[in-house]
């Protein structure tokens, strides 16, 4: 099989009533190792071994990922029972291509199993993520590339744009637009730090030790935003605003 085709495949439903959306996607750009993974892993998945398809999924992220594999990955922790681990995947396959409505649809259902609402994003955040990182570096490219086109144009060609200073200005606005724009979306995508519990009950501390204090307990597929990090702990606050210390053995963080 080519790998770099994706045939089309039957979908798989994480839930049948619900009509959610899980079908089960071909890896591109893989070698042949990862694709074997992969492959082997969708024969497992299919046949209900979504632990062992998950654990497969994973191993193949090793040698590059994909919004695909990430999605499947996603598909196979959620059928699993691990809603923390699912959220965190499905993320992942969000930061390579944001407006994927199959993915956008099992994080939505995923979150409803939780019950719990992630915390919110700002209004910049909900613009800057419309795009992943890779399209806004394509984008920053574009701009400044036909700037120096124009300015290599207007070395070579000076009297074509004598009396037309919007030819050279317009596009120099575009490309320090763009190139702004392109430093908030990294900002964002590097600095803004997330995890999922990933365990039916996660004790979260009031001290970044065992022997500290228990605050609360946070469930299975909670999202946290992370602050800090001292030795195995993580200092994170919920969407209710609860703070505290939570081993880093009990969330999936969510990493660029």
């Amino acid at each position: 099989m080519n790998p770099h085709r994706r045939p089309h495949r039957p979908q798989i439903r994480l839930g049948q009533a619900l009509g959610l959306l899980a079908g089960v996607l071909l890896l591109a750009d893989s070698s042949p190792a990862s694709e074997a993974q992969f492959e082997e892993a969708n024969r497992l998945y299919e046949t209900g071994q979504f632990a062992e398809a998950a654990a497969l999924y994973r191993a193949a992220t090793t040698n590059g990922v994909s919004a695909n594999l990430l999605f499947n990955l996603g598909n196979a922790h959620f059928k699993a029972g691990r809603l923390g681990q699912a959220m965190a995947a499905y993320h992942q396959s969000l930061r390579l291509d944001p407006r994927n409505p199959e993915t956008l649809a099992n994080l939505r259902f995923a979150r409803e199993q939780v019950g719990i609402q992630p915390p919110p994003l700002t209004l910049r955040q909900r613009w800057l993520r419309r795009l992943s990182l890779g399209e806004w570096t394509i984008l920053a490219s574009g701009a400044l590339t036909l700037l120096l086109l124009l300015l290599t144009a207007r070395q070579l060609k000076p009297g074509a744009f004598a009396g037309k200073p919007l030819w050279i200005r317009l596009p120099a606005a575009g490309a320090l637009a763009t190139v702004l724009l392109l430093a908030l979306a990294a900002a964002d995508y590097f600095l803004d730090e997330r995890a999922f519990v990933s365990t039916a009950k996660a004790v979260v501390r009031n001290g970044p030790l065992e022997e500290s204090p228990e605050s609360f307990k946070a469930q299975d597929g909670t999202e946290l935003r992370v602050y800090d990090r001292k030795g195995e702990f993580l200092e994170i606050e919920t969407a209710l605003g609860q703070k505290g210390w939570i081993h880093s053995g009990n969330v999936e963080l969510l990493v660029p």
